[in-house]
């Protein structure tokens, strides 16, 4: 993995992540993942994901490219096994951070 960084919520946790390449195979971890967008005085951040850890689980390869498409080019992850800690981490950076996509929703794209 790369860099650590550390990502704080609403909670004011700092939660330690792993900056990791796209094309590395982060998407079969368990954990937490986050797409972000490069700007002039850090991140900005599109998407927080569960990684469930399923060897075949496709979810999140999409959700990262729906993020590309936005702008994103960096991937963070933070491994963790438990399922609920898992949801905690992804509501504590939601609510602190306000990406532009949240859990569960679609971004839908005018024709």
């Amino acid at each position: 993995m790369g860099s650590a960084v550390s990502f704080r919520g609403q909670s004011g946790k700092a939660w330690s992540f792993q900056r990791v390449a796209a094309d590395a195979p982060w998407a079969r971890t368990s954990g937490v993942a986050i797409f972000a967008i490069p700007e002039a005085f850090g991140w900005r951040i599109f998407r927080v994901i569960e990684l469930s850890g399923k060897p075949h689980d496709i979810q999140p390869i999409w959700a990262l490219a729906e993020a590309e498409r936005y702008g994103a080019s960096a991937v963070f992850v933070a491994l963790e096994f438990d399922a609920a800690t898992r949801r905690q981490i992804v509501a504590d950076l939601e609510a602190g951070f306000q990406p532009v996509v949240r859990s569960g929703e679609v971004i839908r794209l005018a024709a």
